[in-house]
């Protein structure tokens, strides 16, 4: 590409020095039929220090190009670069009017017709708002910073609901046979007490852990593979472990992004309570529950601070995302959508009173 395309399309390139946080987030990408761009960029950061935009194209990631990539992809390209990151962008996004260059007093000038959105075409807004299959097409089991809330609920795995069920020896079960019980363990007649399980009898002494050899004659204890366990050398061996702590989990057991974790570990990296079995979204590799999620990362109105859910009808103008029902003039609240309109600090005006003081 020449330098007179380049300057054409408004693209530039520039370097952050390591180490991460970059200070910018993306959105797109090819496995969501839209380029990438940026979706957030942290104010004093790294990008927003070198001029990096929100709703800037991605054009290429250490000169690798980015118009092929996904979203993960893209993701663990920049994971990858330590000590320096150097990106492409093209500044096509939709950006503010630059007031300070004109009198205060004065109209900025006439701004094109806002519409609603209706494309998947780069902007300052999050794809689950744009589109409405986003969590049908991204599938819940890959793992990114990704925005993604899980099609199903994840579910904790009860004690019954493993591979082996705890049981328990009975204690001289009545016999209406008449025959003397033999040892399943030594094969010989027992006289006395005994103990019957999995359909045999056992000397008392006998029916014991085939780790630890505790005698098992009382409490429960698990068969597995043939062989008996008592129950905290069953946890031992098979029980999973939990990818946060690390330790052996007993009981219920939290399955989530390909792990397993204790139900108290796996909690909201903002209200610390257990998700369980509510849904939830990952944000920079941290799992938040629904309520705090749209508290702190969801797209706002401009014009009534109230969020934009999925399915709403928005338009972008002025470099902010605003209902089509609240991008009204600032002065008399007729509807601007599809309008010409102008502004003055940050406030649509209609025709009539671009110039009143607002």
């Amino acid at each position: 590409m020449s330098a007179d395309q380049k300057e054409a399309m408004n693209i530039y390139s520039v370097t952050l020095n390591g180490p991460a946080p970059w200070g910018f987030r993306l959105q797109g990408g090819k496995d969501f039929n839209m380029p990438l761009t940026m979706s957030r960029v942290t104010p004093g950061g790294k990008a927003a220090q070198t001029g990096v935009g929100v709703g800037d194209w991605l054009v290429s990631i250490s000169d690798a190009n980015a118009e092929e990539m996904t979203h993960v992809e893209a993701q663990n390209k920049i994971r990858a670069a330590t000590d320096s990151l150097t990106l492409t962008l093209s500044s096509h996004g939709v950006t503010p009017c630059p007031a300070k260059s004109k009198p205060a007093d004065k109209a900025d000038e006439v701004q094109a017709p806002a519409k609603a959105s209706t494309d998947s075409g780069p902007a300052c807004r999050p794809p689950w708002v744009t589109d409405a299959s986003f969590a049908d097409r991204y599938h819940p089991d890959k793992t990114s910073t990704v925005v993604t809330q899980h099609k199903k609920p994840v579910q904790p795995t009860p004690m019954q609901n493993r591979s082996s069920i705890m049981q328990a020896a009975q204690q001289n079960p009545a016999d209406s046979s008449g025959r003397t019980p033999l040892c399943a363990a030594c094969n010989k007649v027992i006289r006395g007490r005994y103990v019957v399980a999995l359909g045999r009898s056992w000397h008392p002494e006998e029916f014991t852990c085939c780790q630890c050899k505790r005698v098992l004659d009382e409490g429960g204890f698990f068969e597995e593979k043939g062989s008996i366990y008592c129950t905290k050398c069953y946890d031992n061996r098979y029980s999973p472990n939990c990818a946060k702590c690390k330790k052996k989990i007993a009981g219920e057991i939290m399955h989530a992004l390909k792990m397993t974790y204790h139900v108290q570990c796996f909690l909201c990296a903002a209200c610390k309570m257990p998700i369980r079995n509510q849904a939830f979204y990952m944000e920079e590799g941290e799992p938040y529950c629904q309520s705090d999620y749209e508290k702190m990362f969801g797209t706002k109105c401009h014009g009534c601070d109230f969020k934009i859910d999925a399915g709403d009808r928005f338009l972008e103008a002025l470099g902010y995302s605003w209902h089509d029902t609240c991008f009204v003039c600032a002065i008399c609240q007729i509807n601007l959508e599809g309008k010409t309109f102008f502004s003055k600090k940050d406030k649509p005006l209609c025709k009539s009173h671009a110039f009143s003081p607002v």
